[in-house]
């Protein structure tokens, strides 16, 4: 019985390790023409859902090939969510296991990634120096942490800090049950 109990715990701690998180951006402002992603720029570790929630208006997701870019990727594989749709809609993006480094995205609406309608998804959770979604880092940023967008607007940084400490809680908790998990095993 003992052991079957140890096994259990030890599967509970590997599934614990595994689980994706879910990593919200908004699609549009609260109400129509309001042209954002939200935040700018994501952090994402591999595994993870990037889930897209559209707020208002019309828009697409498109990956490209560069910051800033309203160009879609070239890569056979780029993400797309298929064609533009209108509120309500999600739809999400799962981050490839072996994807590191950033990719960008933007809006195909006609106009919007014009006006400022991209962001920048870094996969692993750091941005090197200068690797805002804007391209430079306004000041020095936490090795941790990606320099934040200055054109973001005045919720794109705390949104983007937001998304990190979930992703850093999700994961820390998933440590602490598995931890918890192991040496429950050992125990018995």
């Amino acid at each position: 019985m003992k052991r079957a109990v140890a096994i259990f715990l030890i599967i509970a701690s590997l599934v614990a390790l595994a689980h994706a998180a879910d990593v919200p951006v908004k699609v549009g402002g609260a109400t129509a023409g309001i042209n954002t992603f939200d935040p700018q720029m994501v952090m994402a570790n591999p595994g993870d859902n990037v889930v897209f929630t559209w707020q208002s208006g019309m828009h697409s997701v498109l990956e490209s090939d560069a910051a800033k870019s309203c160009v879609k990727s070239a890569k056979p594989n780029a993400f797309s969510s298929g064609g533009a749709f209108a509120a309500p809609k999600t739809w999400t993006y799962n981050v490839p296991a072996n994807a590191t480094g950033k990719t960008w995205f933007y809006c195909g609406v006609p106009g919007h990634c014009e006006g400022g309608m991209y962001g920048t998804l870094v996969i692993g959770g750091t941005a090197a120096p200068g690797g805002g979604a804007n391209g430079t880092a306004p000041g020095g940023a936490m090795p941790s942490m990606p320099a934040t967008p200055s054109e973001g607007g005045a919720g794109a940084a705390p949104s983007a800090k937001s998304a990190a400490s979930r992703n850093y809680n999700s994961f820390a908790a998933g440590v602490a049950l598995s931890s918890m998990c192991l040496a429950a095993a050992y125990i018995l």
